[in-house]
């Protein structure tokens, strides 16, 4: 016996040589239905004979032989038995079948399946959202740093049963057309898709794909079936934020609900361009599902209605009108009276499909597929369930385990089961737009928390060293870019370059702990103060000048000169102290407007308290942050009284 490094929810198990299982037709089944059963066997030593058992224990606990004989089998030998499968007498009972595998009387293997009358309840609807997503990973000249986006697509990480998962996906789509799922594809990963299509891509270690390479057109044809396979209806495909950004973290960590603004706004527009047919998503997906109540208003003001969330972290603590967790919510911003639509994800069952991957044969993988349906079906008990959600990465659970290749048998073999379940009327196989349309949230929810499918933001800050050295050069840059667009009255060309420079340094896959990037992070921070650290030196103050004796205990006048060399007026603030003086009324001038490409002086009065030393500063300023200062230091008189007579 071994399962060491695997992590299925059935683990290898060998005896005597011979690792065995049970794999059933379908596990829940209506009463006038038949059963089948077939057994999957490897031989891992050499020649043998083999006997087989199989008995059926029913609902009353009356346990019968349904099967049995014997096989030889050749050295190192993978087999199906029987050649045609096994008929099960189930019986009239409805309930759970207990099915048992004997191997030379050695019990190696046991599930059950349902007998249901589907007739009893209304079917649920269930949908797997798959996350395709990656970074920009590409650099500020366009050369692709990590290639992620394409040889997940191309790559051979799924041989000898297709390619790389993206593509995989796709195929798995175009040839079971009954299989319905949901898809958010990342508008960066098909920015990256699109730019390989049209123009071709280059790596920065000088790999070179034209676009009529055998890679690329595996990129166009991916992403053609997905498109084929929305316009029948089949997925509905999600728009997200462009870069994979935290964004309930940024609308109330660092106040920039605006970067979220505008990255969905170019997402959702990538997203329409991507899909063709002028292509409307609906539907968000919240990377990380890093939600906050902040995110409604800028969810409804670009034409989004519904996104998926987390139980566990946010359903059971979130407050309103709450039933179950397996229903849509209206979220509802008390505040501006904006509301979307949120479907919960099952956080176990998603999470297992996430990490308990490692399938050690073909066998075992869809012997774990037949398994985890098992769950999907049990969930027909539970008459509060309407809407059953599962939500998890569509690439990483496959290419991440020991043997990647076995999740494409699991996946084959699970949209099988899922299929067949939905034939026979006990679940709603479905998309994310048709459940929305089709069920209708009937209670509101007046707060969710801001928090993430992790249960905390230590992954993306707090995790490493320097996570905070990073978001506090983040957050400069982001206050920064707030007061220049402030100072010019707007936004122009230079601000857009800084703000695309600073979406891609805040992709949360840059900053998650295990693939932690501070250089690519500190290559779009470099690119940000490219496009604005030059435009701030062209401000500045150019002299401070005393008029006057400076005579101690007497008022005299500072005259500043600022320099605007910007092609365009600005406004800006100017404060005035020191050591030694006093300013005679206000420190400050309110904001004043500057022309392009000219000089303003302005005369403040002060008065010196102490004669010797004393330093004027000045400074200038937009919304608190330093665009200038300057200071001097002025010798002070002693004051002398004038003569008696």
């Amino acid at each position: 016996m071994s399962d060491e490094g695997y992590s299925g929810l059935i683990s290898p198990r060998i005896v005597n040589g011979i690792e065995a299982y049970l794999v059933l037709r379908s596990p829940i089944i209506t009463r006038n239905n038949s059963q089948e059963a077939s057994i999957l066997v490897i031989n891992h030593g050499h020649r043998k004979s083999i006997s087989i058992k199989i008995f059926i224990v029913d609902p009353r606990n009356e346990k019968k032989l349904a099967f049995e004989s014997s096989y030889e089998l050749s050295d190192k030998e993978m087999k199906i038995l029987p050649s045609e499968p096994i008929k099960l007498d189930t019986g009239e009972d409805l309930g759970e079948y207990l099915v048992e595998l004997y191997v030379n009387d050695d019990k190696v293997d046991k599930t059950t399946f349902i007998v249901a009358n589907p007739s009893i309840r209304e079917l649920f609807y269930f949908t797997i959202v798959w996350h395709h997503h990656q970074a920009p990973n590409y650099m500020p000249d366009g050369k692709i740093h990590s290639p992620w986006a394409y040889v997940y697509v191309w790559g051979g990480y799924l041989v000898p049963y297709g390619y790389g998962p993206y593509h995989y996906h796709a195929l798995l789509l175009d040839r079971k057309r009954e299989f319905k799922a949901t898809y958010n594809l990342s508008p960066s990963l098909l920015a990256q898709w699109l730019m390989a299509i049209e123009k071709g891509i280059e790596t920065i270690s000088g790999e070179k794909y034209d676009s009529s390479s055998f890679e690329v057109m595996k990129v166009k044809e991916a992403l053609e079936k997905y498109r084929d396979a929305l316009y029948r209806g089949q997925i509905d495909v999600l728009t997200s934020l462009y870069a994979h950004t935290i964004a309930g973290f940024l609308v109330d960590v660092l106040d920039a609900g605006d970067i979220v603004d505008e990255e969905l706004s170019y997402g959702k527009t990538l997203t329409k361009k991507a899909m063709g047919n002028n292509y409307e998503a609906l539907g968000v997906w919240t990377p990380e599902m890093a939600f906050s109540m902040g995110l409604i208003y800028i969810y409804r003001a670009n034409g989004i209605e519904y996104t998926v969330l987390d139980d566990k972290h946010h359903f059971y603590h979130a407050e309103g009108d709450k039933n179950s967790p397996y229903e849509p919510y209206l979220a509802l911003n008390t505040a501006t009276g904006d509301y979307i639509t949120v479907f919960f994800r099952d956080h176990g069952l998603s999470n297992i499909m996430s990490f308990q991957n490692n399938f050690s044969n073909e066998y075992n993988a869809w012997r774990n597929a037949y398994e985890f349906s098992l769950m999907i079906a049990r969930k027909w008990f539970n008459k509060n369930i309407q809407t059953l959600v599962l939500a998890l990465d569509g690439e990483n659970w496959m290419v991440f385990p020991r043997n990647p290749p076995y999740t494409a048998i699991f996946l084959d073999k699970l949209s099988d089961y899922l299929i067949n379940m939905s034939k026979h009327g006990f679940i709603k196989l479905s998309h994310l737009r048709e459940i929305y349309e089709k069920v209708p949230a009937r209670r509101v929810l007046k707060y969710i928390p801001t928090n993430t499918w992790l249960g905390t933001f230590r992954k993306w800050r707090g995790e490493k060293e320097d996570h905070e050295k990073y978001w506090i050069e983040v957050a400069k840059r982001y206050r920064m870019i707030r007061a220049y667009e402030r100072m010019i009255g707007g936004r122009d060309s230079k601000s857009r370059k800084a703000r695309w420079a600073l979406w891609h340094a805040l992709d949360s896959d840059y900053w998650w702990a295990e693939f932690w990037s501070p250089m690519i992070i500190k290559t779009w921070l470099r690119e940000f103060d490219s496009a604005i650290e030059p435009i701030l030196e062209k401000i500045r103050i150019n002299n401070i000048r005393v008029l006057g004796e400076p005579i101690e205990g007497l008022e005299a006048k500072a005259s500043i000169e600022i320099i605007n060399d910007f092609e365009k007026d600005i406004r800006i603030a100017i404060r005035i102290g020191g050591l030694g003086i006093e300013v005679l009324g206000s420190g400050s001038i309110k904001p004043l407007v500057i022309k392009a490409k000219n000089k303003y002086s302005r005369d403040i009065r002060i008065k010196f308290l102490q004669w010797g030393k004393a330093i004027i500063s000045a400074a200038l300023t937009i919304d608190g942050y330093l665009v200038d200062s300057k200071s001097i230091e002025i010798d002070v008189k002693p004051y002398i009284r004038p003569n008696p007579i």
